[in-house]
């Protein structure tokens, strides 16, 4: 039983320094998101070697891939008179970065254009980025649940602004190591191949900027579903991985029906990544070859796989990652 003399005790110290007015500065809810979204990516960056390899690797292919460039520009351009500096800048960024999502099966165009198949890509670079990828986001809410540190975020953020934060720090993390990167090969290619002409060139650079952006969406949401499942950032890395690699090397070779690509290619999502940025470029006459056999794939004809079915499906994988994450922030995470 609680005594007067108990209270005077317990009230003591609050009687001593009497309630003050908070002095501090206050901070609104952007600068916690961005605190917190700048924090993670921060401390990745600096915990993991093999992602700094991995990076250090992937610029290490840009340079070799800019001095083959400036060592056969001359030859290519005058090999073909049909093809211009502009040509050959666009057809090599835009295979360089679809190259960071092929594996198994590869897109081209339909027909022929000037400069057309005169790209170049890198070989394996698929592989990198997706480890990369996998090694930076396993962590995004799986380290947060096996440290305990969960109960920390929400005790200054709503949990809504947690999922902001966290996917925040994913697009902080992918701009870093896929965007900028691209952006920098653009200006190098720019440089490079001299002769170019800014304003034709200036929808290509917006191209990669908006095209690498949807990819790190696309593994960010992806990447966090499965993050917010486990509590083992391992698991969450192997199946994040063994999704992506599996379904890209299997799903190809199962999307041939009649001689025709199938529905089954809907499935592949680096497949839908592919296809889209042909549809970006006005492109509906796309061709499929998964190494063994070349097939058309008309996306505007009334017949099979239709381009809305392409972007309705990677719509739908973006609404299935974050509603998992959502589901699993709100309910798991409140047990």
């Amino acid at each position: 039983m609680t005594t007067p003399n108990d209270n005077n005790v317990n009230s003591a110290y609050v009687r001593k320094f009497s309630f003050r007015p908070f002095s501090g500065l206050r901070r609104g809810r952007i600068y916690r998101i961005w605190t917190a979204s700048w924090h993670w990516w921060i401390s990745e960056w600096r915990r993991s070697r093999t992602v700094k390899v991995l990076f250090g690797f992937l610029i290490f292919s840009f340079v070799i891939t800019n001095l083959f460039l400036l060592a056969t520009k001359d030859l290519m351009l005058a090999a073909d008179p049909t093809l211009t500096p502009n040509g050959l800048l666009e057809t090599t960024i835009k295979d360089l970065v679809r190259s960071i999502i092929s594996f198994q099966g590869s897109f081209h165009m339909g027909s022929s254009g000037p400069g057309e198949g005169r790209g170049m890509s890198i070989g394996g670079l698929s592989i990198f980025v997706l480890i990369i990828v996998v090694l930076i986001g396993s962590g995004l809410i799986s380290d947060d649940l096996s440290n305990q540190t969960i109960e920390v975020y929400y005790s200054k953020m709503e949990k809504y602004e947690y999922l902001i934060a966290k996917i925040g720090a994913f697009m902080l993390a992918g701009t870093t190591l896929i965007a900028i990167p691209f952006i920098l090969e653009f200006i190098l290619l720019l440089v490079g191949i001299g002769n170019v002409d800014i304003a034709q060139a200036l929808p290509v650079l917006i191209f990669v900027i908006a095209f690498t952006q949807l990819i790190v969406i696309t593994y960010g949401v992806v990447l966090l579903a499965f993050s917010s499942l486990s509590k083992r950032r391992l698991y969450t890395g192997l199946s994040t991985f063994m999704m992506f690699f599996l379904i890209s090397m299997i799903i190809p070779s199962l999307a041939i029906e009649n001689g025709e690509v199938g529905f089954p290619i809907l499935f592949d999502i680096l497949s839908l990544l592919i296809m889209i940025s042909y549809l970006w470029e006005g492109v509906t006459n796309i061709q499929f070859s998964n190494f063994r056999d070349t097939f058309i794939l008309d996306l505007q004809n009334g017949l099979g796989v239709e381009a809305w079915m392409v972007y309705a499906m990677l719509g739908f994988v973006i609404f299935v990652g974050l509603a998992i994450t959502t589901i699993q922030v709100y309910w798991r995470h409140n047990k």
